[in-house]
């Protein structure tokens, strides 16, 4: 008697689990692969183009991605459930404002620690805000987060008319600065590290930890699975309001934080910062490897696509490329990564025959 293929047993979305997880490692993550190696020649192009790579350039390439690389956080926890968030950007702003407008030159280390609290504060509740009109209010996230785009847009502008405001040194020195710049450092075994290390690779080292031990929690699994068939997910147990409304939380929450990277790297206040950020967060989670239509992504890729769209701008300048040219060349390359993710919608098959 023939013994039936495992890979052939079992409903359909079991099957196609099973299948996936049976595919090699370089298959199963190529978009990812593939951007990271983007990232490592474009690296590859500045250090050999550069005049110089010393550790001020080293911070300045560190520092460059590194609140897209926030932003990009939250919006891929936005794109698993399926979603898209508009306002992390005028969030990233309204932080920054909240950030510059509350700081004491008097008391500057104390006030930037309240500042602080604050803006990740007001990130939350931004993104709780979102998350409930999405999840229980069942209205689109893309009409949703365009119109607190432009409320947070509104109280930034409110709170920052003119750019502005202070920011103190040190905060600036810990998120934007860099470390071991004093001298050698002794080490464990009698190793000696004598080269500064930018402030940002550390919180980039912190995201992707952060992210790594996220990815391990119920929530994390229940977002994926919101993504991947809100419908399946519903009827395994999973709450898929509170899953929609965690996530949009977080995005906030990470948006508060990319705009106290903001403050640090530019010591000011500007209600129109982070306008930036929004559509070229998108653009960091597709070329990531991540799927609009939801339940396919990691923020790894979405680090490596956030530092891919951060170089290209330097790379063309390296080679000469007016300022014309370098917009056409990023918007562009936004348009690839957003019909990129168009494309892996049009594959995926209806989710009722999956149920």
């Amino acid at each position: 008697m023939a013994v039936a293929d495992a890979s052939r047993i079992g409903p359909p979305a079991a099957r196609h689990d099973r299948i996936v997880r049976q595919r090699p490692f370089v298959v199963r993550n190529a978009r990812v692969l593939l951007i990271w190696a983007l990232l490592l020649a474009l690296m590859g192009v500045y250090i050999a183009e550069a005049p110089q790579f010393r550790p001020r350039e080293q911070r300045t390439i560190a520092n460059s991605g590194m609140t897209l690389a926030a932003a990009g956080l939250g919006q891929t926890l936005v794109v698993l459930t399926g979603g898209i968030d508009l306002s992390v950007g005028p969030m990233v702003s309204l932080t920054n404002s909240i950030a510059s407008a509350t700081t004491d030159k008097e008391d500057p280390n104390g006030s930037m620690a309240r500042a602080a609290a604050l803006a990740l504060a007001v990130g939350a509740l931004g993104g709780l805000i979102n998350g409930v009109l999405v999840a229980y209010g069942r209205l689109q996230p893309i009409i949703v987060t365009l119109a607190t785009a432009s409320i947070w847009t509104g109280i930034a502008l409110l709170v920052r008319p003119d750019p502005g405001g202070y920011i103190p040194p040190d905060f600036t020195a810990l998120l934007a600065g860099q470390f071991f710049d004093d001298g050698p450092i002794a080490l464990p075994f009698g190793l000696v590290w004598d080269r500064p290390v930018p402030s940002a690779v550390f919180l980039l080292i912190g995201l992707v930890v952060v992210w790594l031990l996220f990815r391990r929690t119920p929530l994390a699994t229940r977002i994926y699975a919101v993504g991947s068939s809100e419908g399946a997910a519903y009827m395994s147990g999973v709450n898929v309001a509170r899953a929609k409304m965690a996530a949009y939380t977080l995005a906030g929450l990470a948006a508060g934080f990319g705009g106290l990277i903001t403050s640090a790297q530019t010591s000011t206040g500007n209600a129109l910062a982070g306008n930036f950020f929004t559509l070229n967060s998108i653009a960091a989670v597709v070329l990531g490897g991540a799927s609009l239509a939801g339940g396919s992504g990691t923020f790894l890729g979405t680090l490596a696509g956030a530092y891919v769209i951060a170089l290209i701008p330097s790379v063309l300048f390296f080679y000469g490329v007016s300022t014309f040219y370098q917009q056409l060349f990023q918007g562009s390359i936004l348009l690839i990564a957003v019909s990129l993710g168009a494309l892996g919608v049009f594959r995926i098959r209806n989710r009722i025959e999956r149920l």
